[in-house]
């Protein structure tokens, strides 16, 4: 796909993997939709990038109401999407018998409940004309680490779900993707980048997920595991 004048969203858009998904994005020429839960955030991220292309929205990808508002302002602001990545994500590690309940509840509600109410209402705008959605997963979807029940159990879930997504999409033209990175060199869980002596750096991931959207039409699902 020539990603011209393509609007895609990406969420977690203002750091890490996101933001380089967004600035490769712009690069590309695409107009991008960026999402993220703090407006200073988002305004870091414009003021960085400096792109008449680039549209910020703030939303909470776990809540239900933010993310058909969102849709809705993205609709109206840029017109329907013809791409989603699904980026946004959180991780808390600690031993099971450690772990609240909100713990798990909070990577569970952005990791994969996110990324349901976002898939979902990209996949009822794109049934008309088609679309793409990759979702960053993670090799924890595929294994697992001590200290990192819910994050895995989160991933695993996002895997299986773009799974049986990419089924149903196929009908409507819409390729469902993931991408599943392990560590990268960025600030997440807690440990800042600076603090990892080894890892993906995030443009390297960003390129893989924008290569991904830039696959002709005639290309089936991508699943793609990333390891440092």
């Amino acid at each position: 796909m020539n990603l011209t004048d393509r609007i895609i969203i990406v969420t977690g858009g203002a750091r890490g993997i996101g933001r380089a998904v967004v600035s490769q994005l712009l690069d590309k020429g695409a107009i991008v939709a960026a999402i993220a839960r703090t407006s200073e955030s988002l305004e870091a991220l414009q003021r960085e990038l400096n792109s008449s292309r680039l549209h910020t929205f703030q939303a909470d990808v776990s809540s239900e109401e933010d993310v058909l508002q969102l849709f809705q302002n993205v609709s109206s602001t840029c017109g329907h999407p013809h791409a989603l990545v699904n980026n946004a994500g959180v991780g808390i590690f600690k031993p099971v018998e450690e772990m609240t309940a909100d713990d798990w509840d909070q990577q569970l509600n952005v990791n994969t409940r996110g990324a349901f109410l976002c898939a979902r209402e990209a996949f009822r705008m794109m049934k008309e004309s088609g679309g793409q959605i990759v979702n960053v997963a993670s090799n924890l979807g595929y294994e697992v680490r001590e200290k990192a029940s819910a994050y895995c159990a989160s991933k695993w879930a996002l895997v299986g779900f773009s799974k049986t997504l990419n089924q149903e999409g196929r009908a409507y033209d819409i390729r469902v993707s993931t991408v599943s990175p392990g560590l990268v060199q960025t600030d997440f869980a807690g440990v800042s980048a600076s603090e990892k002596s080894s890892g993906l750096h995030p443009d390297t991931v960003a390129r893989t997920i924008v290569q991904t959207l830039e696959l002709p039409d005639d290309t089936g699902e991508m699943e793609i595991i990333l390891n440092p």
